[in-house]
């Protein structure tokens, strides 16, 4: 039921929201879901053991929050050109030629972040469009996965105005503790933006090269 549920949130986000695009609603969902379900309890698989964003995604939809989800990760036509560049897809668009040197894929401007095969630091971009009040203050918090450091810089983010853009980075480095973890096998926290009233919380997924 995932899907007609969602689409009839997005169809009602567009009706309050009518210039959003399809990534800003995309970012609006993911970004004010909880972590637990119905009963106030953590999300569980369907044997009643931990569930994990890989399982879960974001967590359990709000569409409530989500039209007022304070800010959002937009992301235009170019940015998934050249995400798809970054993977090594090109010629979708004869009228943009991909770069020599493409972005990381992990700098897609995603409400998520995801770094597969981590060997010592990375650091990805970010950016968020103030969609709430004209003038706000967001701090961030920071939930690192197990194994793993993560920095947010700046930690603080000011907003004089609707629509204003501002610009993050994230720096995940993978601690000595995770030459042991396996291959393939990811670690999971999170980092959140709040004003004391929105919560924009954002997955995050690492594994080790």
């Amino acid at each position: 039921m995932s899907c007609p549920h969602i689409g009839a949130t997005s169809a009602l986000l567009k009706a309050i929201h009518p210039s959003w695009s399809s990534a800003a609603m995309r970012s609006a969902l993911i970004t004010s879901a909880e972590l637990n379900n119905n009963l106030g309890k953590p999300i569980t698989d369907a044997f009643g053991k931990p569930a994990d964003p890989f399982q879960f995604g974001s967590g359990h939809f709000r569409p409530t929050k989500a039209a007022d989800p304070g800010l959002v990760y937009d992301a235009s036509y170019m940015d998934y050109l050249l995400f798809l560049c970054s993977i090594g897809i090109k010629n979708l668009d004869s009228s943009v030629k991909c770069p020599i040197k493409p972005p990381s894929p992990s700098n897609l401007n995603y409400p998520s972040l995801a770094i597969p095969k981590l060997n010592g630091t990375s650091t990805v971009e970010r950016r968020v469009t103030n969609v709430g009040s004209s003038k706000s203050v967001y701090f961030v918090k920071v939930k690192p996965p197990p194994g793993f450091s993560v920095t947010i810089s700046p930690s603080i983010l000011f907003f004089n105005h609707i629509g204003q853009r501002k610009t993050f980075t994230i720096t995940v480095k993978a601690n000595r503790v995770n030459k042991g973890m396996g291959k393939d096998k990811y670690a999971f926290g999170w980092y959140t933006w709040f004003d004391g009233i929105h919560n924009v919380q954002s997955p995050i997924a690492v594994s080790v090269a």
